[in-house]
Order: structure tokens, then C-alpha cells, then sequence
């Protein structure tokens, strides 16, 4: 591949079909580098929310959703391709490298998943209807255990907790003007072309018009209304440790968990904010295991027709580039 040529073969082709993979808000926080044989991940430091998720926790998990979509694609391609997270200690940006090896068969596993990737929708109703058939979610629960993470399905009286823990979330994002107006910047409003929330994708609210930030929000009290119609099941997803490492296995099994769910007519809806201040998480933590640290929130529900909006992507050469070729 000379450095004029421009970008092909498998790990281009698998970069760009990352570029699907949902991420915070639509920032789509990742820039893919192409070179010889391999296939680099970095973090995007301008499309990281940086009032919302300070330490970037949630832009790495992230990236971890369009490193499994990019080794998702090679598979169903027929490509063998070892990964190396975090190959390099100095340049904690680089969060993952593909190594391309030698074509082998296609993975049918795969080529159903990049399937459901090509359908996949985020579901923001606020009242799904149908009840959730719960062989599903473990089928969704073991994905997300196969890539090195936990879901743990909350009971009845644990989607209290998580309300109130939404509610605190909400009240401190609230009072800071800074989280406001990034989300505002996001959510409906300017932002980089290709990322955000539109209005279209958001789910009737009366704040729509004027304020679409506080319309993707909801408060806890929805959240425990929806619970009581067995409509909808709330999960934490969760990862032994919380370096680096693990917010990207986090994102990576989101990813699988999130294709098989849309592979058995299950839409997911991840629920951000009751991760984003500390204090809330720590709420979700007591629910979970000594060991175990919640990186997500996420809603279950069967899938609803008209769930059509698909939110808008950057254009290719704004999130995939050929690497630089060191200095000799």
C-alpha cells in the first residue's frame, strides 16, 4: 500500500464499518489508522465529552464498541485477526491494535451479528409495551460475559436504587453550567457534522422544541413507571476492575451484547447518566458484588416498530487515515 493509494482491503473496510458502532451521545470518539498489516485504535480527545465523562470512561467503552465491530467485520469476512489492547504503555491513546492474519473461513456467528449491526437502532421510547421475554436477555447476558464483562439483571426493588441514583445524577448535572451546555451541544444542538443526537431520534417530549438535552434525559421516577409493567428490564453492565482496560472490554461486550439483542427482537437503551457522577455510581455499585465496578446502565425492551431514525456519521476520512510512516 503506498502512501498515495488510497485506503482498501479488509482492515479499511473494517474500520469504516466501525464507524457504526453507537457511542455516548453520538460522539463517536475513535480514529482508525491503517497500515501494513495491521489496524490502529486510537481515542479522539475532540469528540471526548469532557464536563459528562471527565476521565473519559465512557468515550473508551466507546471505542470498545467499534473495536468489536471492526473484529466482527473481519470475521464474516473470513479474516483471522489477533487484537493487542493497550500495546503500548507510554501512549495510553492507543487503545488497541489489529493484527491481520491469514484468511481462513467465514465465521457465520459473525456474519449474523454484522447483520444485526446493520439494523441495529437505540430505541428511546419512553413506554415500550410488549413484556420482555427473559430467555432473551440471557442469551443477551452470556454475549456480554463471552468479552470479559457482567450483566447483572436488577429485581423489582433494585430499580428504586437506580431511580434514585438517576435522580442524583440528574440534580448535580443540573447545577453545573458546563455539563449543560456540552450536552446542549450535542443533544439537538451545533456539534461537529456527522456526530450528535438529532431531534428526530428523541422521543416525543414537551421540552423537545426548546430544550432536546432535558428531553433525552429521563428521571428516575420514569424509569421505576416503566419497571412496573414488566415492559422493560434494567441491567447493570459491569467489569471486574476500572482502568483503561476495562472500559474497553466493556465497550466490546456491550457491543456483543447489544447485536445478539437486536439479533432476538430486543432494543437496548444504555442510560448513561446514572454512571456519569461518582456519587450515583456508588449507589449502583452496593448492588452489585465487592468486585464488580457498574460502567453502565441499560434498558432492556422487546423491539418496537418505527424505530427507524438512524443518527448521523462522521464522513470516512474524518475517523479513518493511513498510519504515518516513522522517520528512517
Amino acid at each position: 500500500m503506498s502512501a498515495t493509494s488510497p485506503l482498501s482491503g479488509p482492515l479499511a473496510e473494517a474500520a469504516l464499518f466501525a464507524g457504526r458502532a453507537p457511542s455516548l451521545h453520538n460522539s463517536q470518539p475513535w480514529h482508525w489508522y491503517v497500515g501494513p498489516g495491521l489496524l490502529d485504535l486510537r481515542l479522539e480527545p475532540s469528540r471526548v465529552l469532557r464536563s459528562s465523562d471527565p476521565h473519559a470512561r465512557l468515550a473508551v467503552l466507546s471505542c470498545g464498541t467499534a473495536l468489536h465491530h471492526a473484529r466482527i467485520h473481519l470475521a464474516a469476512a473470513g479474516w483471522q485477526a489477533s487484537v493487542v489492547h493497550l500495546p503500548d504503555a507510554d501512549d495510553p491513546d492507543l487503545l488497541a491494535r489489529l493484527l491481520l492474519n491469514d484468511p481462513g473461513t467465514r465465521d457465520h456467528d459473525a456474519i449474523r451479528l454484522v447483520r444485526a449491526a446493520i439494523l441495529r437502532r437505540t430505541d428511546r421510547r419512553d413506554t415500550p409495551a410488549a413484556p420482555v421475554d427473559m430467555h432473551r436477555v440471557r442469551s443477551v447476558r452470556k454475549a456480554v460475559h463471552a468479552h470479559g464483562a457482567d450483566l447483572t439483571v436488577l429485581r423489582p426493588h433494585q430499580v428504586y436504587l437506580i431511580g434514585e441514583a438517576a435522580v442524583l445524577a440528574h440534580d448535580v448535572e443540573q447545577a453545573d453550567p458546563g455539563w449543560q451546555a456540552e450536552v446542549a451541544a450535542w443533544v439537538g444542538g451545533s456539534r461537529p457534522l456527522g456526530t450528535g443526537i438529532p431531534a428526530c431520534a428523541l422521543p416525543p417530549d414537551p421540552y423537545l422544541a426548546i430544550a432536546p438535552a432535558r428531553a433525552l434525559r429521563r428521571a428516575g421516577s420514569a424509569l421505576i413507571t416503566e419497571a412496573r409493567h414488566h415492559s422493560t428490564v434494567f441491567a447493570v453492565l459491569h467489569t471486574p476492575g476500572d482502568g483503561r482496560l476495562d472500559w474497553l472490554v466493556a465497550g466490546e461486550a456491550l457491543s456483543a451484547g447489544w447485536l445478539t439483542a437486536t439479533e432476538h427482537d430486543l432494543s437496548i437503551l444504555p442510560l448513561s447518566i446514572v454512571t456519569e457522577v461518582a456519587g450515583s455510581r456508588d449507589r449502583i455499585r452496593t448492588l452489585l458484588d465487592q468486585a464488580a465496578d457498574p460502567q453502565l446502565v441499560i434498558r432492556l425492551a422487546a423491539a418496537g416498530a418505527g424505530v427507524t431514525h438512524a443518527t448521523p456519521r462522521l464522513a470516512a476520512n474524518a475517523f479513518v487515515s493511513r498510519l504515518p510512516v516513522p522517520d528512517s
